[in-house]
């Protein structure tokens, strides 16, 4: 019962507003390859959802959702719209130590990637992240 109420919730920005749960189900393969380091995420995938965040947004996922196969709590994308900056693709992780991100983190590394991946917990939540260096050449 649990998973189908949590299935039903729509996907919440930080700001409060909530974009149609299936703009949610288009975007969230982009959403895996990019944090998973697969894949750069195109920024017009999220024309329409905060646009008061210009290259700056944190998702909750609508429904269950994995990266290396690590349950995600919220997704936060940094993308700076001028390239000159680069990208930054974090997944918040749920019931996982750092420890066992590291671990899945260290098989995924061993294909290859568009960026570094790390893992790391900076207050009492896991995060997995993908960092793409700048587009541009200065």
């Amino acid at each position: 019962m649990n998973a189908l109420l949590l299935a039903a919730m729509p996907v919440v920005l930080m700001d409060g507003t909530a974009p149609d749960p299936d703009h949610w189900l288009r975007i969230e393969p982009a959403i895996a390859a990019a944090v998973e380091c697969r894949q750069a995420f195109p920024i017009h995938v999220l024309d329409g959802i905060a646009p008061n965040a210009p290259g700056s947004w944190a998702l909750t996922p609508a429904r269950s959702f994995t990266a290396f196969g690590l349950p995600v709590k919220r997704i936060e994308l940094f993308i700076d719209p001028d390239g000159d900056l680069g990208a930054s693709y974090t997944a918040v992780i749920e019931k996982r130590s750092l420890e066992q991100a590291r671990k899945q983190l260290k098989l995924a590394s061993q294909r290859g990637r568009i960026g570094q991946l790390s893992a790391d917990q900076p207050n009492v939540e896991v995060q997995v992240s993908c960092t793409v260096a700048a587009t541009r050449q200065g």
